[in-house]
């Protein structure tokens, strides 16, 4: 009597996990595709039977940065955020690990400037600052990476300049929480070859 109770209470329990993963289960993106004026709807990464050719249909896993001066693809599931004030116009891209700022400034902003405000943000005792050189795509960048440590964590700003003729200040910049052992984040590191190879300035 007993095992029949734990058996009946064991598949009550599972059938009740199966039921819950369903219903709180994201639904899946849905693309709306015309092909000569007929429109389709379709789900994320299933196929579409059109006059008997296959066509599948899937969302990229990146997403394309294109604002400012500059463009570079960039993983999808990072949040997006814009603020302005006055002359200032500031993007950013947060992943899990890594984040991406980029800053358009009207006017000439020195780099020393800016990362001074960073290093008081974070506070003095806890940075470490130091010269940093970067190359995405065809750009030699130069800048400064403020070295954090905060409650036993560490972390990485690294800030550049964008040289440009248009008289106003570009920044991009990029914040990694270092793993455990202190190396860049996985995520860092592959978003970091992902605007190596797309970087573009307008």
């Amino acid at each position: 009597m007993n095992k029949t109770l734990t058996l009946l209470a064991f598949l009550l329990i599972t059938h009740l996990s199966h039921a819950q993963k369903k219903d709180y289960q994201e639904p899946a993106l849905k693309f709306e595709v015309e092909i000569n004026g007929e429109k389709h709807q379709v789900n994320d990464g299933e196929s579409l039977i059109v006059n008997g050719n296959t066509i599948k249909v899937k969302s990229s896993n990146n997403k394309t940065f294109d604002f400012g001066i500059v463009s570079f693809d960039y993983p999808k599931h990072f949040a997006f955020e814009f603020f302005q004030e006055n002359e200032m116009k500031n993007w950013t891209l947060d992943g899990n690990n890594f984040v991406i700022t980029y800053f358009e400034y009207e006017t000439n902003i020195e780099l020393d400037t800016f990362i001074s405000e960073l290093v008081k943000l974070f506070k003095k005792e806890n940075c470490e600052v130091i010269d940093k050189k970067i190359t995405l795509g065809d750009l030699s960048l130069n800048g400064k990476r403020i070295i954090v440590r905060l409650f036993g964590e560490k972390i990485t700003y690294d800030m550049y300049e964008i040289e440009t003729e248009d008289y106003k200040t570009h920044f991009i910049g990029f914040q990694d929480s270092k793993s455990e052992n202190g190396l860049d984040s996985i995520e860092g590191i592959e978003t970091t070859k992902l605007i190596d190879e797309t970087i573009k300035i307008k």
